[in-house]
């Protein structure tokens, strides 16, 4: 009986272990995330948008307070390519939601996206 209570002890930790890990990263994918990509407001520096140009490298638009950035990142560190224009910059702001519409996203626009990208 000491050895079926052993296992069973053992599984259940592991559940549990598992389960901590799926609350967290629903948790940090809703709160951590959102600040990277630009989605959470607020803050006066956002990443207006992301391009992976290889592993460890990308080329980023960021907008600092007033000002619109384009920022090259690799692991040597980050170098500042150029300085947009304000009316360049805009174009990479996302548009303002309409007054009355919700921010509902359906999978299959959200999947029409993404396959669009690439």
């Amino acid at each position: 009986m000491g050895p079926i209570l052993s296992a069973v002890g053992f599984l259940a930790v592991i559940l549990l272990v598992l389960a901590g890990a799926y609350v967290f990263t629903r948790w940090a994918g809703e709160h951590l995330g959102a600040g990277f990509s630009g989605v959470a407001g607020g803050g006066r520096l956002r990443v207006l948008d992301r391009a992976g140009l290889g592993k460890d490298q990308a080329v980023l638009v960021v907008r600092a307070g007033q000002r619109y950035l384009l920022i090259g990142s690799t692991p040597a560190g980050v170098t500042l390519l150029a300085e947009l224009s304000p009316e360049e910059g805009e174009a990479w702001e996302p548009p303002a939601p309409s007054a009355g519409s919700e921010q509902k996203t359906d999978f299959r626009a959200l999947f029409q996206r993404l396959r669009e990208k690439k």
